[in-house]
């Protein structure tokens, strides 16, 4: 077995062995792996790195020549060594770099030289034996630069430069990835640590956590014209003074898509769609002591057709210039905005970005802003096992994850009188009961 190879599968075991982690003891388990490791674990790249360094000289090189065409005659030898005789070069590189992705994985037995050596040859199989390769090539070239730019590349020369360009950045990407594993592989063990530290896990996405199934329940996830998605999803339980309760904490992220217009230099305009990614993040739970109310500071949500039909307002002017708030009815907002609620929900807004809080009409709550919720960062990594080591083998707190648990639970703390002092009054008893094994009675 070759040496890139047996390296692949060293650090797959490792990654396993994160993925698989169930207590810290594990993860500092994975550092000590890495210490006393006895196989190799960095790889031997001498080759697709000089590939890399061709296509992103060739790339520079190109666009030079592409705009700079009185220096042509001058540099014409270099100019067709890097643009014309490419149909040559240019297959023989990109095969040997599709070559080692192929061998790593075991799939090519023969070494990476011998590999090379072959498609050279084949190279130069091709050259005698079909003449017809350059006028060949260049129509690919052409043909491939026109469709990856939707029309807007019609020139061989060009084409080829895009096609430099994508092949050196990813070559570039891939060949960094894989020489910084250890620091990707640090930020795993960190992350899981942290979530170890304070009581989360990965949590499965559950039909009623999908966002096609969260968007019917909350306006919260109506957001943006684009793609949705939830990137993340965790899964703990809060002990408070007086309540506990289970909660799901995530990470959403939606796409705006708007347009853009700008001159195209002629005297005229142009227009093209942005596509931009913004994210939230928040938690969900029971609250089974108020329904059918969204309070938000952002203003982004449109609420038209949302269940909130009534629109209502604090005696506190300070809250009203932060928060708008509807309610399917407003006696549940006048009861759960209380003198202290509304401290409460001015403390949120100091401390979170756009912050909302929307308590569906079954009884769920969604809390959620643009502030990310885990922040913490590493201070040390598998380069220095000895450092990372004492520094998992500490806590780390999440300090963002347990300023907004807090948060709610004095949300239900301030509520817990105004709406469950007599449960009939507020909501039906079974239903009452089911959300009070969640907040309540945590095990």
């Amino acid at each position: 077995m070759q040496h890139n190879q047996i390296v692949a599968q060293h650090i797959a075991k490792l990654r396993s062995d994160v993925d698989a982690a169930t207590s810290q003891s594990d993860l500092l388990e994975v550092i000590n792996q890495v210490k006393h490791h006895p196989g190799p674990l960095d790889y031997r790249d001498k080759i697709t790195h000089a590939i890399k360094w061709l296509l992103v000289s060739a790339s520079v090189l190109c666009i030079v020549f592409i705009f700079m065409r009185l220096w042509y005659e001058q540099v014409e030898p270099l100019a067709k060594l890097v643009i014309d005789y490419s149909c040559y070069w240019l297959p023989v590189a990109l095969s040997t770099l599709l070559v080692s992705f192929c061998h790593e994985r075991g799939w090519l037995p023969v070494p990476m030289p011998v590999n090379f050596a072959l498609l050279v040859a084949a190279m130069v199989a091709v050259t005698i034996f079909v003449p017809e390769w350059p006028k060949i090539y260049w129509a690919l070239m052409y043909g491939f630069g026109y469709v990856i730019s939707v029309g807007e590349i019609d020139d061989h020369q060009f084409s080829l430069w895009f096609v430099l360009i994508i092949a050196s950045s990813l070559t570039w990407v891939w060949l960094d990835y894989r020489a910084n594993w250890r620091k990707h592989l640090s930020d795993k063990i960190f992350l899981q640590d942290a979530l170890f530290n304070n009581g989360l896990k990965q949590a499965k996405a559950s039909a009623e956590d999908k966002v096609s199934a969260l968007d019917k329940q909350f306006v919260e996830f109506r957001r943006g014209n684009g793609s949705r998605d939830m990137l993340q999803l965790f899964e703990g339980q809060y002990q408070g003074e007086q309540h506990c309760f289970n909660y799901k904490l995530y990470h959403f992220q939606y796409t705006v898509k708007r347009t853009q217009t700008s001159s195209d230099g002629n005297g005229g305009y142009k227009t093209k769609t942005v596509h931009e990614d913004r994210d939230r993040y928040g938690m969900l739970l029971d609250f089974p002591f108020a329904k059918g109310l969204c309070i938000d500071a952002e203003d982004e949500v449109k609420l038209k057709g949302s269940v909130y039909r009534e629109k209502y307002q604090t005696e506190s002017n300070a809250f009203n210039d932060i928060y708008r708030v509807l309610a399917c009815d407003k006696l549940t907002a006048a009861r759960f905005l209380s003198p202290a609620m509304i401290e409460t929900l001015l403390d949120l807004n100091r401390n979170f970005i756009s912050p909302m809080v929307e308590i569906a009409p079954d009884g769920r709550l969604c809390i959620a802003s643009t502030s990310k919720l885990i922040i913490e960062k590493r201070k040390h990594s598998l380069a220095k096992p000895d450092e990372f080591y004492k520094e998992i083998a500490g806590h780390t707190e999440l300090k963002r994850v347990q300023k907004l648990l807090e948060a709610i639970h004095d949300l239900m703390r301030l509520s817990d009188n105004n709406f469950v002092t007599n449960a009939n009054k507020t909501t039906d008893a079974t239903q009452l009961n089911d959300r009070e094994i969640n907040t309540h009675a945590c095990t």
